[in-house]
């Protein structure tokens, strides 16, 4: 066994019941040989059925030295699905900063007086997507606390942070009832997010009930589910009426006897108003009342704070952002760099502004980027193999590249790539991030070979009509298992 291999295991540390991979530079240089046997191996890999009539990129290259050891179609444009959260990351932690955070406040007009507060509470997002139930009853109980125990205004939601362009340019419209489209607002709660639970009906006969938890009187559930025989597939789903914006339908068949897919998380139709909604309930709780009830404007001129919560540091956030593939905090994330380069409200224009900035910088012409989110949920970003590679070799020799190692999803380990390689010799070796969308699938990130360090790849594939193939989707993992496999086994 090599020393880098070694030095690598050496570096799998057991946390809990997971291992946590850490990878090796250094290694051998790659000689001209090892890079002619691996390029007719990866050509004869891309060759394969899984990938007829796709449109298909590789660029890897040695880390290290820059050594090129894989190129095809690494200039042209591809749909980057979720790969494009490199890009807003990466422009976050540069411009942001280690120690960015965002931040929700709870404000008064004046002191409470007596008990009383004249006027409004005024509850503002930051851009906070993991702002929780539990957040807010900790707010609730901070007013209590000071003493308020009656608001004669009403709870005031400020969501000026940033612009009012609730969703990204080029997002599907049918995607937006899902957990994975939700609505964009500076004052989220939950993500963004609702869970919705089925309850078997007491009898064969009875239909399955549904309710959203936490519940909120700012959008309607309507149950148009009906119950199915024990051995009839599942085919709940959910729509969102044109015509009824605050209504989540819940529609399709649930199996009588159903044991799994009882609860789904699907997006909240106006989130301010729904935070606002559950900071009532919780100020309720706390024994304060609120005479208007909840409505959208915007905070004081001088406000009198009564509480104020930071949310994760941004090595946190960006975990929480990577590992699933969190599509809100992307926009929150682009949003957020708008505040920075325009000051508020903070805007998708402004955002792709300091991206194109931070592309600059890093020697990557911005011409060749079009940015239309920050998520890559949207059919209209493009990006070339060259500059993800681009990206991902400026974090390597950041002073924040451990941030980003962390941050990744891990073959085996972790994130999106938990269930992925399992078994193949990429498994603990790749860290990178995935991309999916319709007759789209990308994988961008590093490589931990067995003698010559670390490998940086970009591999997209667009125009792919697998889906729709039974097997197709498990031909795909297993051809992108086999080409980072045969990187890592050199």
């Amino acid at each position: 066994m090599t020393r880098t291999a070694l030095a690598f295991l050496a570096c799998i540390t057991l946390l809990g019941a997971e291992f946590s991979p850490r990878l090796a530079p250094g290694g051998a240089p790659w000689t001209v040989r090892e890079i002619s046997t691996l390029r007719l191996t990866i050509d004869h890999l891309l060759s394969a059925p899984a990938l007829h009539g796709a449109q298909v990129a590789l660029l890897a290259i040695d880390t290290q030295r820059s050594t090129l050891l894989y190129s095809r179609n690494a200039d042209e444009e591809f749909m980057p699905a979720s790969n494009f959260k490199l890009l807003v990351g990466s422009t976050a932690l540069r411009r942001l900063g280690l120690n960015f955070s965002y931040v929700t406040t709870v404000a008064a007009d004046a002191p409470p007086v007596g008990g009383v507060e004249s006027g409004n509470l005024y509850l503002r997002g930051g851009g906070d997507a993991l702002l929780s139930v539990a957040d807010l009853q900790q707010a609730a109980a901070a007013v209590a606390a000071a003493g308020v125990r009656e608001v004669t205004g009403s709870v005031v939601t400020d969501a000026s942070h940033f612009d009012a362009q609730r969703f990204g340019y080029g997002w599907s419209w049918d995607d937006l009832p899902y957990y994975y489209a939700p609505v964009i607002t500076a004052l989220e709660l939950n993500d963004g997010v609702t869970r919705v639970q089925i309850e078997q009906p007491a009898t064969a006969a009875g239909a399955p009930r549904v309710s959203a938890i936490p519940g909120s009187s700012t959008f309607t559930i309507d149950d148009a589910l009906r119950a199915g025989p024990s051995t009839s597939a599942n085919t709940v789903d959910v729509a969102r009426p044109w015509d009824l914006p605050r209504t989540v339908e819940v529609v399709g068949s649930y199996p009588v006897g159903a044991r799994g897919g009882n609860s789904f998380f699907v997006s909240v139709p106006d989130p301010e108003s729904f935070a606002g909604d559950i900071f009532l309930q919780a100020l309720e709780s706390k024994g304060v009342s609120v005479a208007d009830g909840v409505k959208d404007g915007r905070i004081s001129a001088h406000p009198f704070v009564l509480w104020s919560h930071n949310s994760l540091l941004m090595p946190q956030l960006l975990a929480r952002f990577w590992y699933p593939s969190d599509n809100l905090m992307g926009e929150l994330m682009l949003k957020e760099l708008g505040v920075l380069d325009a000051g508020e409200p903070g805007t998708d224009g402004h955002g792709a502004a300091v991206e194109r900035q931070f592309l600059r910088s890093i020697g990557v012409d911005p011409d060749t980027v079009t940015i239309a989110d920050g998520s890559g949920l949207s059919q209209y970003d493009r990006i070339t193999p060259r500059d993800l590679l681009a990206i991902l070799q400026y974090d390597w020799r950041a002073s924040y590249r451990d941030v980003v190692l962390d941050a990744l999803p891990v073959a085996g380990v972790r994130g999106t790539l938990r269930h992925s390689f399992i078994g193949t010799a990429a498994e603990y070796h790749v860290f990178a991030k995935t991309g999916s969308i319709s007759h789209v699938r990308t994988i961008s990130g590093f490589v931990q070979t067995k003698t010559h360090g670390v490998v940086t790849f970009s591999l997209l594939v667009n125009q792919w009509m697998g889906e729709q193939q039974p097997g197709g989707a498990a031909a795909l993992a297993r051809l992108r298992g086999a080409i980072l496999s045969a990187i890592a086994r050199q």
